[in-house]
Order: structure tokens, then sequence, then C-alpha cells
């Protein structure tokens, strides 16, 4: 009886792409989590916040 192809093992390829995509998903939530951040005016908390505390009171 052979083996279903769902059940087979994944190429090696695997764990080339699949890092390499998690990867890319990470910058592009990030830089997206950023903008959004930036929008909200928590940029301090996301290194895009030049001023200073205590001048704004």
């Amino acid at each position: 009886m052979e083996t279903p192809e769902l059940l087979t093992t994944p190429p090696v390829t695997h764990l080339v792409y699949i890092p390499f995509i998690l990867f890319i998903g990470i910058v592009i939530g990030f830089v997206i989590g950023r903008k959004a951040g930036m929008r909200a005016g928590e940029a301090e908390y996301l290194g895009g916040y030049d001023g200073d505390e205590d001048l704004l009171d």
C-alpha cells in the first residue's frame, strides 16, 4: 500500500523558505506596527520619538 502524498516527508527546501517567509512577515509586521504606533502617538516606545517629555508639560 502506498502512502498518501500528504503524509510524505516535506522537501529540504522547507528548511530554507519557511524561515525566510516568517522573517519577511516579522519585518513587514514591525514596519506596519511602527507606522500605526506613530499615528497613535506612542512613537516614544518604538524609537521614533525625538522630543523631551519635560518640554511637553
